[in-house]
């Protein structure tokens, strides 16, 4: 199914706020078509996208002195991990939810729903992190990155698939097709002499999660915020391509099969066009356009359809917010009104 988006803006998640509240008004303030509930990793360890899904993952450790997360393969957990499987195979997701200490923002969004916010919505958006970003951020006692151990691996993915289920589940009643993103800055990594992981196994495993989150009733995105294997991820079951126009731009247009494909059936684009880390303040909403321009017209001169690209595109800040300092991320997100408001006009 082809969704419309027409420009519309939505965030790639985390902000840099402390008071959950604050920050779910600022996310239906600047991306009232598409909000999304914020992550807060400044305001606990426990939000960082590493932890933030990790409950209740067998054997896993949370070290508050130090604010990391381990598991300890030295556990006997054979039990726990029984349980785990039933859980998931009985399709619980209540099992899986994501607790208020691990993520206010989400709890304090769905509470505004409750009182009405985002009647206007187009969409709701959430998020989880990626198969690969999770697999090698969390690691065992022996500091060996999880994604080779079979089993734990396996747990970990499921219990990514059951974080966005229960996300789905808990917004569907507000009537608005619900977005969930796999935040995947890890993929960057993938083939290079750095990693061992097989771009396979990833496939594999995007593709369980995309799978799962559209027999939920979902739309399927994912967030790459530097460069990646994105001919595997264009032929991916995913709906939503988000990545970092601002910088790496020329090489997701190295793909123009693999888009055109994309487009045709039915993919949209995130152009995170609005940059984050490299902001300066400077940028003006007519250059970011311009810069977005080039990008279009590289599409059209590959047969794609000017009308179709703006169709079936959504404009994002580059990256999340989350390790900003708050003036800068709403200097961003009003630049970003600016960009998309120019944009929809065409349209």
């Amino acid at each position: 199914m082809t969704n419309n988006f027409n420009c519309i803006r939505t965030a790639i998640g985390s902000l840099p706020h402390n008071d959950p509240n604050e920050a779910v008004e600022l996310a239906f303030k600047y991306f009232p078509e598409a909000p999304a509930w914020p992550q807060l990793p400044q305001r606990d360890f426990r939000e960082r996208m590493d932890i933030q899904y990790s409950e209740p993952l067998p054997g896993l450790m949370i070290d508050e002195h130090k604010k990391r997360a381990s598991f300890d393969t030295s556990l006997d957990l054979a039990h726990a991990l029984t349980q785990f499987f039933e859980h998931y195979l009985e399709n619980d997701y209540e099992f899986f939810r994501i607790s208020e200490q691990y993520a206010p923002g989400f709890h304090f969004f769905v509470k505004a729903l409750k009182n009405g916010a985002g009647e206007n919505a187009l969409y709701l958006k959430g998020q989880i992190t990626g198969p690969l970003t999770a697999g090698t951020s969390l690691k065992d006692e022996t500091g060996r990155d999880i994604i080779h151990n079979d089993t734990l691996f396996d747990a970990l993915v499921k219990g990514l698939v059951m974080k966005a289920v229960w996300q789905i589940e808990k917004l569907k009643p507000f009537g608005k097709p619900v977005i969930v993103f796999m935040d995947e800055p890890s993929m960057e990594s993938l083939g290079s002499a750095f990693s061992a992981v097989s771009a396979g196994l990833v496939s594999e495993k995007l593709t369980e999660i995309a799978d799962a989150i559209h027999q939920a009733g979902g739309i399927a995105g994912i967030h790459c915020c530097g460069n990646a294997d994105w001919a595997m991820i264009f032929n991916a079951p995913i709906d939503i391509v988000s990545f970092d126009a601002f910088e790496y731009m020329e090489k997701i247009l190295l793909y123009p099969a693999e888009i055109k494909n994309f487009l045709a059936r039915g993919g949209a684009l995130a152009w995170g066009i609005v940059p984050t880390s490299r902001f300066t303040g400077n940028e003006t909403a007519a250059q970011l356009i311009s810069q977005m321009e080039e990008g279009i017209e590289n599409l059209q001169k590959n047969g794609m359809e000017r009308k179709t690209i703006l169709r079936q595109s959504l404009i994002t800040p580059s990256c999340g917010m989350g390790s900003l300092n708050p003036q800068k991320a709403e200097a961003i997100m009003i630049l970003l009104k600016e960009v998309s408001k120019m944009m929809q006009r065409e349209l």
